[in-house]
């Protein structure tokens, strides 16, 4: 697509000056003023029409990359998570039945999947060039790519939640020896700065329930719900206590397999602006929705 932009932008050029110029010469007879106003006329006017040209199909690629960054990172898994965080469950709150009913019912409605990507692909679109989404595409359209998918896919889906607490449990409870591979997943964990990430996503999901619960059993108290903003940062400090913890061992469960000339190829992309990008991309477009 740039090469071919270049080309137009050429060939509109040389046509534009040779029109100018051509103009110029009949109309130098009576006014040679007239001659360059029509000029720079024409250029300015070609030079404008080209520019706006350019942005509108720079926007529409950019939209495609956008859909086919959605479908190759399965981002729309992630609206499992959404949906499983924000549904309460009858047997871990002493709620009547039908506040619970009418909760969950809101919840599906509120959080659709054209809602979720809708919002996913505005965030990124202002998170990230074009030439960053080009690099997360050759990411995961690669074998290492897709191979850290499926496991990070695993470890997030809700129905693995029992299996992967019981090998936290069994395994990395105990405090395990500095091998070269706990210490390279622990410095990824850094780099993607899961810590605060993970703290901004439990306190927007812990908000938004919150939220949605006032709105069917409203308190009658007379005072107004605090902001979103306010409630989150009261939150936070509560949450972030135990997310490092947390944090290492989901690390640890979910890239246990991986050898460790993979973990650090990841950790090299990691680094990047496009991941370091995508990942607050992703948190953010969440927690606008929740």
């Amino acid at each position: 697509m740039d090469a071919h932009n270049n080309v137009s932008f050429s060939s509109f050029g040389h046509f534009a000056k040779a029109s100018a110029y051509s103009v110029g010469q009949n109309i130098l007879q009576v006014c040679c003023s007239i001659s360059k106003g029509i000029k720079n006329t024409l250029l300015s006017g070609g030079v404008l029409f080209l520019l706006f040209s350019s942005s509108m199909l720079s926007a529409a690629d950019k939209g495609i990359l956008l859909g086919e960054l959605y479908d190759n990172a399965q981002l729309e898994e992630q609206l499992g998570w959404v949906l499983s965080s924000m549904t309460i469950d009858q047997k871990e709150y002493t709620l009547p039945p039908e506040v619970v009913n009418t909760v969950n019912q809101v919840v599906k409605v509120r959080y659709s999947a054209d809602l979720f990507k809708s919002s996913m692909e505005a965030t990124l679109d202002e998170a990230l060039s074009v030439g960053e989404l080009l690099k997360l595409l050759d990411w995961y359209n690669s074998a290492l790519g897709q191979k850290i998918l499926r496991l990070e896919m695993e470890a997030n889906d809700p129905r693995n939640t029992l299996r992967m607490q019981a090998y936290i449990e069994d395994k990395l409870s105990i405090e395990l020896p500095r091998t070269s591979r706990i210490r390279l997943i622990e410095e990824l964990m850094e780099t993607l700065d899961a810590v605060e990430l993970g703290t901004e996503l439990a306190a927007s999901a812990s908000v938004g329930a919150k939220r949605i619960l006032h709105e069917v059993m409203p308190i009658k108290d007379g005072r107004p719900l605090r902001p979103p903003e306010i409630l989150k940062a009261r939150e936070k400090p509560v949450i972030r206590k135990g997310m490092n913890d947390h944090m290492r061992y989901v690390y640890l469960y979910t890239y246990r397999s991986l050898p460790d000339n993979e973990i650090r190829a990841y950790l090299d992309f990691a680094r990047s602006t496009a991941m370091q990008n995508f990942q607050r991309g992703q948190i953010q477009a969440i927690a606008r929705i929740l």
